[in-house]
């Protein structure tokens, strides 16, 4: 994925606007993990054990940050971060769907502008 990226990257804005091939790997790979560590189950059979489980993924994502290839996207992983600790999964009863996908997207806001932001690679 990186490297067509990479290419995509070199085809659109020419080689001399890209990055470093390595930079644009590094920060695509960041992203991914980052989104897979931001999703969570929306309707958890035990309610504990999903708080838990979303406290240790924010922990993994101030991990990820001091990672990060550059500050925007460090600055980015940590808000997603703070996000997620506020997260409140719950077991009592069926979650609305469209509630869910706001919460979500609204976590993924900052992240996704700056994981699809051309003028970063």
């Amino acid at each position: 994925m990186a490297l067509s990226l990479a290419v995509v990257c070199s085809l659109s804005l020419g080689t001399t606007a890209c990055k470093s091939e390595s930079k644009t790997k590094d920060r695509v790979e960041v992203c991914v993990k980052v989104l897979k560590l931001t999703l969570f189950n929306p309707v958890p059979g035990d309610a504990g054990k999903a708080r838990k489980d979303v406290h240790e993924r924010a922990d993994k994502l101030d991990d990820l940050a001091k990672d990060a290839p550059d500050g925007d996207l460090r600055k980015a992983i940590e808000s997603t971060a703070r996000s997620l600790r506020n997260a409140k999964p719950k077991d009592h009863g069926a979650r609305r769907v469209d509630r869910y996908i706001t919460e979500q997207n609204d976590r993924l806001r900052e992240l996704r502008q700056t994981c699809t932001d051309m003028k970063k690679y």
